[in-house]
């Protein structure tokens, strides 16, 4: 449950990805039969699109993010034919859905924000006539279609239906219920822990897991029993940022195998699947909104079903073992992001790059390091002083934990008796390397080439903020070199915000410097609503009292419970001259 810019776009890892399970699909449609199933992004939207103009009646529709166009006119044009066209949208996600909501309200639909009785209204579905609910585990946003591996169902189930419209009018009026079951829905926040704590305690044969989010404790020690039981458990999984690292080791030590897929790939696990005992008489299959998390299954409104049909198993099955194959057979790249290069006689810090798809956890080795210089084996970070001129043929390794290794081999020129001058010591300063973010650290999904925050220069950016109830960090590591007369951090930032008050600073960007041991030195700057702006304008701030250090430069975003604000940077230099 990600806001807009956490998936990023690379749409070679994509192809490779899709291609390898487009073979194992049925064609999509919306076709007769109880339940059909649609694979994203293998199959396209068309399908979702056809169903919506299909109504004669009514349309029921509960979306945490909408930005698709397509849909926002056809609803509008629903209406306007006479049909009775209702919208819930999460009313957390108002810089998402705003453009979706002012579209709806224009054209006469009874479009609503969500009640702050969940924490947030994740459901996914559309009704329509009151015969099919259009259930997913994606939202309808154009900027993921293209990278996001979703599923969505088609269920004509009378009494499923009839038990997702009761829900629906009860939370477009703001009303209290306990959801009904239909004959195979799984509610969040009433029961769906207990229906996918019971799918997985029944497997016997085999444990098929596909999941955004890792996290719910319950869960991960059922998978954990379940392949302690001797269940033949795989898993393939969404982590950004090592989040569940601590959960996807428990399931490994008790022998599940686990492939893992980072932002940096450009290829998103989005969806949220279970497949039990495929191929037997037991066969079982969730799909829904629910991830594992707390908030999914206990505070959130969330739908899924498990069903027993065989095309919906079959097409979860097959969509799952591509996605599965295709990460577990990927390996490690490493790279020297701008080519960084030390200099004598004050600290270097080179920042290797490693983007894994393999789902375990890296070590860095390095050798021909020069005398002076060593590797971090967790990050990859090689740092120190050198002491001797030249140039050095390196050699750096970086090993996944689960067996991949990627070996890459640079030459650094350590010399040159001063370092100050014109030139940028900052890595990628523009953000051009992409989602693969080195040598900048950053929250997941901050680095940004979408056209709603777009960039100053180049096509990439770093955006902060942006939805509220949020912390989002930007940090690079520098060496400052001693005898320079001035120290200069420079950067671009456009801020917007959908504050009101020029006087509260409610969100604020802190700028600050730290040490290797991740203790603040010094607040250089903090930004605000306060200093929202049209366009970009340059900020400088002095680092002279860091002179001769190697420091972290640290941008941080925290967004108040509301009204958010994005703080969009571009174009960034340190200078010491």
């Amino acid at each position: 449950m990600l806001r807009s810019t956490f998936r990023r776009l690379g749409l070679g890892v994509v192809a490779a990805a899709t291609a390898a399970s487009a073979a194992l699909l049925a064609p999509a449609a919306h076709a007769a039969g109880t339940y059909n199933l649609l694979v994203l992004p293998d199959q396209g939207e068309t399908a979702i699109y056809n169903f919506i103009n299909s109504a004669t009646k009514s349309i029921d529709v509960t979306m945490y993010e909408l930005r698709d166009t397509t849909v926002t006119t056809a609803l509008v044009n629903k209406k306007k034919a006479g049909l009775a066209v209702r919208v819930i949208l999460d009313g957390k996600q108002t810089g998402v859905n705003g453009a979706a909501y002012s579209a709806l309200q224009a054209g006469g639909v009874s479009v609503i924000y969500s009640s702050s009785a969940f924490t947030y209204t994740h459901q996914k579905t559309i009704t329509v006539d009151a015969a099919t609910s259009w259930i997913s585990t994606g939202n309808l946003d154009t900027t993921y279609y293209s990278t996001s591996r979703d599923y969505s169902v088609f269920d004509t189930d009378a009494v499923d239906v009839a038990a997702v419209e009761q829900v629906f009018n009860a939370d477009f009026s703001g009303t209290s219920i306990t959801p009904g079951d239909g004959d195979h829905l799984v509610w969040s926040p009433t029961d769906s822990q207990t229906h996918l704590l019971a799918l997985i305690n029944g497997a016997t044969k085999t444990l098929d897991v596909q999941q955004e989010e890792f996290g719910d404790t319950a869960l991960i020690n059922a998978i954990v029993a379940a392949a302690q039981r001797g269940v033949a458990v795989r898993c393939v999984l969404e982590n950004t940022g090592g989040s569940y690292n601590s959960q996807i080791s428990q399931v490994q030590a008790a022998g599940a195998q686990v492939t893992q897929y980072t932002s940096q790939t450009g290829y998103y696990i989005h969806a949220k699947a279970i497949v039990a005992d495929y191929g037997t008489s037991a066969a079982k299959v969730f799909a829904g909104s629910e991830n594992f998390s707390d908030n999914s299954l206990n505070h959130n409104r969330e739908l899924g079903l498990i069903l027993t049909d065989s095309g919906v198993l079959t097409g979860i099955e097959n969509a799952f073992t591509a996605d599965f194959t295709k990460g577990a057979s990927s390996g490690v790249t490493v790279t020297n992001p701008g080519n960084q290069s030390g200099t004598l006689g004050s600290a270097a810090s080179l920042q290797i790059q490693a983007t894994d798809t393999a789902g375990g956890t890296l070590s860095y080795t390095a050798g021909g390091l020069p005398a002076g210089l060593s590797i971090n084996t967790s990050t990859g970070l090689i740092s120190g002083t050198p002491t001797a001129t030249g140039t050095s043929s390196v050699t750096v390794t970086a090993t996944d934990s689960t067996g991949p290794s990627g070996t890459a081999s640079f030459s650094w020129t350590i010399g040159g008796t001063s370092s100050c001058g014109t030139a940028n010591l900052l890595g990628d300063p523009g953000f051009e390397n992409g989602t693969n973010a080195a040598p900048w650290n950053v929250s997941s999904g901050v680095i940004n080439n979408s056209a709603s925050e777009p960039a100053r220069t180049g096509s990439w950016d770093a955006w902060l903020g942006g939805t509220a109830s949020s912390t989002a960090t930007l940090a690079q590591t520098v060496a400052l070199p001693s005898g320079c007369t001035t120290y200069t951090f420079s950067f671009y930032m456009h801020i917007d915000t959908a504050e009101t008050s020029t006087t509260t600073a409610y969100d604020t960007l802190k700028v600050q410097v730290l040490n290797s041991a991740g203790t603040v030195l010094g607040t250089l700057y903090t930004y605000s609503n306060k200093n929202a702006n049209t366009g970009y304008s340059q900020h400088n701030l002095s680092l002279a009292s860091y002179a001769g250090q190697t420091v972290t430069l640290k941008l941080t975003a925290a967004n108040d419970y509301e009204y958010p604000t994005s703080f969009v940077v571009d174009d960034t230099s340190v200078k010491a001259s």
